[in-house]
């Protein structure tokens, strides 16, 4: 009897093990499905198929109009005024549960001209970067860590001694006035401004130091995704972060110079490649300005009068949302010798609700790009996307261990 019981309780616990998983899948697949927010063009309707036993609430007001479209279940019709505007729908499961929110947003048309030329790209931080902190050696041969516990990596030294810092040698110049003893910093940790104190050490050489590894700039090449009609650009489509710590540079300028290509390092399975070039950081080969740094690339305006890097309204493309990509053939644009070439790609994945820049997954299809490069390599991120004669995306990440795949965002994201 005890056996059969026991053989019961198993039962039930898999059956709800089972219920658990089915509804937890369910949920995926419906976030999947259904965007957490669509943007659509001002003076246009369209339909919104989800497939899936869903309804809202209507809306309507002089920006947007949202109803259940009663033809088909599952669908809403969304119309949008001639102004800019959003709202949000709720959205019910069988008309009865609440399953999300889905904002709406009324946007201008646009229409961007896809570049695909490579850039040297130049930041200063705002401030000085801590990357971590470590031990010194005093002059009396003692061993001291004057920073653990106080600064941690990531934070962004920006005053010392009430002077402001903007490089290395200005930190160091002004502990070697103070001298050994306390020392008092106003340090930038994420978006808190903190006030810190550190025991100045005098080392085996003479020198105050305070026991940490600064970064004031980065430099490398990537690719610029597109340029507008007011001569501002967009590239990359993924922030630049320290090599080191992998946070987000907060950057106080930048600029945008001109690269040759000298090579291309091809990627294999497990070791990415990169386009390997040279930049002049001059202001002979200086092309544009960077001001902005967030999550979806950098963006900045071009200097004018730079051939090859201005808006040309014949090269110009409609940007596409996110409902108009398919899964299927697309083709990027990049430079990897002297000429900007298109090349073959496949749309695998789409991904409505991604937090990231990796909105979708895409393989490389295009046998003179695998040749020379083996799939897709470092500073290729920011190479635009082109479906249906719209521009719909940038490469942003190649998969390491197949870098015939990678990720990529949509271009909506990457004028936030």
């Amino acid at each position: 009897m005890q056996r059969k019981k026991y053989y019961q309780f198993i039962l039930i616990g898999l059956l709800a093990l089972d219920i658990i998983v089915s509804v937890l899948y369910y949920i995926w697949y419906l976030d999947k499905k259904i965007p957490a927010s669509i943007n659509i063009v001002e003076n246009t309707e369209e339909s919104f198929d989800f497939n899936l036993p869903v309804q809202c609430n209507s809306i309507s007001n002089d920006d947007i109009k949202v109803f259940n479209n009663s033809n088909k279940g599952g669908s809403l019709k969304v119309i949008a005024g001639k102004s800019s505007g959003s709202c949000k729908a709720e959205l019910k499961l069988f008309g009865l549960i609440h399953y999300r929110d889905i904002k709406f947003n009324v946007i201008k048309k646009q229409k961007v001209m896809p570049s695909g030329k490579a850039a040297g790209i130049y930041v200063n931080a705002r401030g000085v970067m801590v990357l971590g902190t470590s031990a010194i050696q005093g002059k009396g041969g003692n061993s001291y860590n004057p920073a653990k516990n106080i600064l941690q990596a990531g934070d962004y030294i920006y005053m010392v001694d009430g002077k402001e810092v903007s490089s290395i040698d200005d930190i160091e110049n002004i502990l070697q006035v103070i001298g050994a003893g306390n020392i008092k910093m106003k340090v930038r940790r994420g978006r808190e401004k903190i006030d810190v104190k550190i025991k100045g050490i005098e080392g085996e050489d003479g020198k105050i130091k305070i026991g940490t590894w600064l970064r004031e700039d980065t430099e490398g090449i990537g690719t610029i995704t597109y340029i507008a009609k007011n001569n501002t650009y967009a590239a990359l489509g993924h922030g630049i972060a320290d090599a080191d710590t992998g946070l987000l540079i907060d950057i106080s300028a930048g600029g945008l110079y001109e690269a040759v290509v000298n090579r291309i390092i091809p990627s294999k399975k497990g070791v990415p490649g990169q386009i390997s070039g040279s930049v002049e950081l001059s202001d002979r080969c200086r092309i544009g300005s960077i001001i902005v740094n967030n999550d979806s690339g950098i963006k900045g305006e071009m200097d004018k009068g730079k051939e090859g890097f201005s808006f040309e309204e014949k090269s110009a493309l409609p940007v596409a949302l996110k409902q108009d990509i398919t899964e299927g053939k697309a083709f990027i644009m990049c430079q990897l010798g002297e000429n900007i070439e298109k090349y073959e790609v496949e749309i695998c994945n789409i991904f409505q609700n991604s937090k990231e820049n990796k909105d979708m997954i895409i393989k490389v299809t295009d046998k003179k790009l695998l040749e020379k490069t083996g799939g897709i390599v470092q500073g290729m991120s920011g190479s635009p996307i082109v479906q249906g004669g719209k521009i719909v995306g940038a490469v942003t990440h190649v998969f390491v261990d197949n870098p015939a795949r990678g990720y990529a965002i949509f271009i909506e994201k990457m004028f936030k």
